[in-house]
């Protein structure tokens, strides 16, 4: 690719990555998260012109722009974590200590602040020496930087973790778009910088062929840009807001008369609006457990819930008349499975009865899926294939076998 082609492409993704901004900006829902999105993508969009123009001539003109490439990047990786941290919270909002991630941002700018300062006259003198100048791109703040980038980036995985954790305690399907975007979206950005940073130091340690791709690497972030662009415009839902995973249900409406003894819930707490769900030792007698688990299988084995597709633990918490924090500490410690894996246990068990009913072979298997509480077809066949070792294909062939 020449240099011509590569700066079009280039300036073509920053005018992208500048349309997307605005999308992001003017969006009503999920508000903070989205415009840290749209912050990033006009950063990465200014970035890319830079890029793009990173040659003598340019900067000789322009002056004043050199090294502002060395700045811009202190933002990147804050700005992916605090996106994915606000994305996941149960409450998302601006708090104090989200200011400590513009620490990088500031140290670089002071380290930086004398070269801006300077009048255009020394920074030519120092611009005229082009390569000499070059060379400073791979110097100790850039190297930095790049760590810099890999350590959010890891963090923000490490939030996505937490996240599917949180919702597998709370949810029992786990379609939602949103939590497979932002992994996707996260993932991507890793390798991308992951990319970038291999090729930052096989130009700064001069290996052979990887050191000609060097300035082609930000071809990465303009499909980045491109790909966040397809998602906002094709799948609008990924932006809309989340309903907080540990919202309580209403007072629940008692099915069974069976209350044992136990201490008071958690009060609520009025700053974050959630309840708290950390288990107690004292919170919850063996002989109560004991007596909401058989409450709960009795339940679960006579009204079979498990067919809602969307079903959720405060709707079973308030079925079962069971305090929410109660019965997810049942399912841990008593069961030994989260919420996602107790319901999908029933749901394989249903399906394997469907499958050999004759009243249902002439379903699909999309059919059996929803008749047994599964909301998609690949959820059901990643489930039903980790529960029994089949697919539901090859366990109704191996069930016409015969003994």
């Amino acid at each position: 690719m020449s240099l011509f082609a590569l700066q079009v492409v280039l300036v073509a993704g920053a005018v992208q990555g500048l349309f997307l901004a605005v999308l992001l900006f003017t969006r009503p829902q999920n508000r903070l998260a989205n415009r840290m999105l749209g912050f990033l993508m006009l950063l990465l969009s200014l970035q890319s012109v830079l890029v793009a123009f990173d040659t003598r001539e340019f900067f000789l003109a322009f002056p004043h722009l050199s090294k502002v490439s060395w700045l811009l990047p202190s933002l990147f990786g804050p700005l992916v974590y605090l996106f994915t941290a606000k994305l996941t919270s149960q409450q998302p909002a601006w708090h104090r200590r989200d200011f400590l991630h513009f620490i990088p941002f500031v140290l670089c700018l002071l380290y930086l602040l004398p070269y801006f300062a300077q009048p255009a006259a020394a920074k030519l003198a120092y611009l005229s020496d082009f390569e000499k100048a070059s060379e400073d791109d791979f110097g100790t703040l850039n190297q930095l930087l790049n760590f810099l980038h890999l350590g959010y980036t890891g963090a923000a995985l490490l939030l996505i973790r937490k996240h599917e954790q949180r919702i597998k305690e709370n949810f029992s399907s786990l379609h939602k778009i949103r939590l497979r975007w932002l992994r996707q979206f996260v993932w991507l950005v890793f390798g991308i910088i992951l990319f970038g940073v291999a090729v930052f130091y096989a130009r700064l340690w001069q290996v052979p062929w990887m050191t000609d791709i060097y300035h082609y690497h930000y071809l990465g972030v303009i499909v980045c840009i491109y790909w966040i662009g397809y998602k906002a415009l094709s799948q609008p839902a990924i932006f809309s807001k989340v309903q907080p995973i540990t919202q309580e249900a209403a007072e629940p409406v008692p099915l069974y008369d069976v209350r044992p003894d136990i201490q008071e819930e958690s009060p609520v707490d009025e700053k974050e609006g959630t309840v708290a769900v950390k288990y107690q030792k004292s919170g919850l007698r063996d002989e109560a457990a004991d007596t909401y688990l058989q409450q709960l299988l009795g339940y679960m084995q006579e009204q079979k819930p498990y067919l809602q597709n969307e079903l959720t633990i405060q709707e079973l918490a308030a079925a079962v008349a069971i305090p929410k924090h109660h019965l997810s500490r049942i399912l841990n410690e008593r069961l030994g499975k989260n919420f996602y894996d107790f319901v999908n246990d029933y749901r394989v068990e249903e399906a394997k009865r469907l499958l050999l009913d004759p009243a249902f072979s002439h379903y699909s298997t999309l059919g059996i899926a929803l008749e047994a509480g599964f909301n998609s077809k690949p959820t059901f066949n990643a489930v039903f294939k980790k529960q029994t070792g089949l697919t539901p294909t090859a366990f109704v062939s191996q069930a016409k076998i015969p003994v």
